[in-house]
């Protein structure tokens, strides 16, 4: 009877607890200008925490690397990751909402070692530089003979071509424009067109999160609302129209 007693109580804890109102959401991610900057802020950012004032609920951000940042997300130690792309991978272990924006991921090359690049079957047997953990790796094991160089971050991705290391890049264009346009350093590269593949750009929680399909819930429903009002749409033209 204790038992018994002991599993109803839990049940019921467990119960209000996710039912209980969501006051606070705690998101991470690597810094990924203009999306996400070092402090935190930047596009993505303000539009999660817009979306989430619509529904009364306050939105932070930690930033770091992002291999620990899904480590802290599957430790629990953060609700959510405001900057996902759908895989089959993650789509094992993660909720995903709505789609709030469209990542065209961009090959650079070096102005200096041009290739004549007329999509991914052009890249055979190339070496590119990649972000560390990112989703378009699934993508890239189906190129042939490419090899893939992972780093921790976009800036050293360009680095690795500018410096002859490797001979192309993979990277979103507004994250490319915006390192071209802050870096002088990086005046020897340059964007390769068209994209190599488009993708819809989502906030991934845990299945396992006590309250993630409330989350998930809670952005969309907000999310709605700032584009209905035009908030959404003077969010990207603050951060992104400098970079037209």
């Amino acid at each position: 009877m204790k038992g018994l007693f002991y599993l109803a109580w839990f049940m019921l804890v467990s119960h209000f607890t996710a039912a209980s109102p969501i006051k606070v959401v705690v998101g991470g991610h690597s810094p990924w200008p203009p999306y996400i900057l070092e402090d935190g802020s930047g596009l993505v950012k303000e539009i999660t925490v817009a979306a989430f004032a619509a529904q009364n609920i306050r939105f932070e951000i930690r930033t770091a690397p992002f291999s620990r940042v899904m480590r802290l997300l599957e430790q629990k130690e953060i609700d959510l990751v405001p900057a996902l792309w759908w895989t089959h991978q993650r789509a094992q272990t993660l909720l995903f909402t709505e789609p709030y924006f469209n990542n065209d991921m961009v090959v650079v090359q070096h102005a200096k070692y041009k290739i004549n690049f007329k999509g991914a079957t052009s890249l055979r047997f190339l070496t590119m530089s990649t972000i560390r953990g990112y989703g378009y790796h699934e993508f890239l094991n189906g190129i042939e003979g490419l090899k893939v160089v992972p780093v921790l971050s976009l800036h050293a991705s360009l680095q690795l071509v500018q410096k002859g290391r490797v001979d192309v890049a993979i990277a979103d264009l507004w994250a490319v424009k915006h390192h071209l346009k802050v870096y002088p350093e990086l005046h020897d590269l340059e964007v390769l067109y068209p994209a190599l593949m488009s993708w819809p750009l989502h906030t991934g929680v845990l299945k396992t999160h006590p309250q993630g399909k409330e989350i998930i819930r809670q952005f969309n429903l907000g999310l709605a609302k700032i584009r209905k009002s035009g908030v959404y749409q003077q969010i990207v033209m603050n951060h992104l129209g400098d970079f037209e």
